[in-house]
């Protein structure tokens, strides 16, 4: 079994009432539903209960832990009615008593007081218990124990077994002296202190004290709460480096297989250059030779030295004609009697004519002194014919615009 109780409460607890199934416990001071519980074994077992505690944050998680349970925002007393509760936050230090909120404050625990609704044990008894079996009632408020044990009607309500604080908080000063009448006068038996309680066993049922012989002890076979929280994280961290290492396996795999890749691509370079070598030192390689120099010839032939030739439009002997031509012209355009000759001559070779028109520069003839005359359309290609007429047309609109 997991012990969850502070000083080993619940196993006592556990080992004289382990018979009784569904069994039924009240709380008073419950603090944690689960750290430092003293009922949380039982609830685990199918037991339930009430369970009294004034701080709101511990209700709550009574409330969302232990769903079966009584859970009451509330403080207990000797009478009924509201009074001023001293919360020590996130403790189990807050109690109806000022002077011992205010004896914690040396230890750093500030105390802040605020109105709690106060009841008694023999009130709540008769609305829940009328007819249910107490198995055990734990009291620990702080230095308000007696007033508590006070609050019950010992001849109707009692509990098969009792534990109570037994000293002043946060010390091992006994104080059991100032209540333990009130047990006793109800025919309860000391059973049991185990240094912070004491535990007590109503008369009816003595038989239970046999229980209380000896402290908690490896037949008990209990383990505690914050071992099994312990190798919880321990597994869990387990549980991560496993991962870490599946992840770290599978980098590890993934970078062999890179490697392998890389490997193979490199095995097939080192292939491809010795395929190279081999055909470059192959005798058919060295026999068509000569065929590769004459296909690098024709191709330097196609795109340089035919275009020059052939006069390519945009190639540099057309562009050098062209200026030839130009300059030419300009220089006849300047003699009229060698320009008159030229133009006698060239008028019987209409297509030269046109030829030489289109080579030289529109922008460089004088359109006005440099006219064809004379020419028989009709010995025109229709290419040469379109030629004239564009070039007719040009000179007629330039003519205008030099008007205008």
């Amino acid at each position: 079994m997991i012990s969850y109780a502070q000083n080993f409460e619940d196993v006592m607890l556990w080992r004289a009432l382990k018979h009784i199934e569904n069994g039924f416990y009240v709380d008073v001071g419950a603090a944690w539903p689960d750290e430092h519980s003293v009922t949380n074994l039982f609830y685990q077992n199918g037991w339930h209960g009430i369970n009294f505690e004034p701080n709101p944050s511990f209700i709550t998680k009574y409330k969302e832990l232990r769903p079966n349970d009584i859970n009451l925002q509330m403080a207990v007393s000797d009478k009924e009615g509201d009074a001023e509760f001293h919360f020590i936050d996130g403790t189990g230090l807050s109690s109806l008593d000022e002077s011992i909120a205010n004896s914690h404050d040396h230890l750093g625990f500030k105390s802040h007081a605020s109105l709690v609704e106060v009841t008694t044990l023999a009130k709540v008894f008769l609305q829940h218990c009328q007819n249910q079996e107490i198995h055990f009632l734990k009291v620990d408020i702080e230095g308000y124990e007696k007033q508590a044990l006070l609050g019950n009607d010992w001849n109707r309500f009692r509990p098969w077994i009792v534990a109570v604080e037994a000293t002043l908080p946060m010390s091992q000063v006994e104080n059991h002296s100032d209540w333990e009448y009130i047990l006793l006068e109800a025919d309860y038996i000391f059973a049991y202190a185990d240094g912070l309680n004491r535990f007590y066993v109503s008369k009816e049922h003595s038989e239970l004290l046999e229980s209380f012989k000896y402290p908690p002890n490896v037949f008990d076979e209990f383990i505690l709460v914050s071992q099994v929280n312990a190798e919880q994280r321990a597994t869990q961290a387990e549980q991560n480096a496993n991962e870490a290492n599946a992840r770290a396996t599978q980098a590890e795999q993934r970078a062999t297989q890179a490697e392998q890749n890389a490997n193979e691509a490199n095995a097939r370079a080192t292939q491809a250059e010795q395929h190279i070598e081999l055909l470059l030192n192959s005798n058919s390689w060295k026999i068509i030779a000569p065929l590769r120099k004459f296909a690098d010839f024709l191709r330097w032939f196609k795109t340089g030295a035919y275009s020059y030739i052939t006069f390519a439009p945009g190639s540099r002997p057309r562009r050098v004609l062209k200026s030839l031509v130009s300059k030419i012209i300009s220089k006849i355009n300047e003699n009229p009697k060698i320009k008159s000759k030229l133009l006698k001559i060239l008028n019987n070779f209409p297509s030269l004519k046109v030829r030489l028109i289109r080579i030289g520069s529109p922008s460089t003839i004088d359109n006005s002194k440099f006219k064809i005359q004379n020419l028989e359309l009709n010995h025109l290609s229709p290419q040469a014919k379109k030629i004239y007429f564009d070039l007719k047309n040009a000179i007629e609109q330039r003519k205008n615009e030099v008007q205008k």
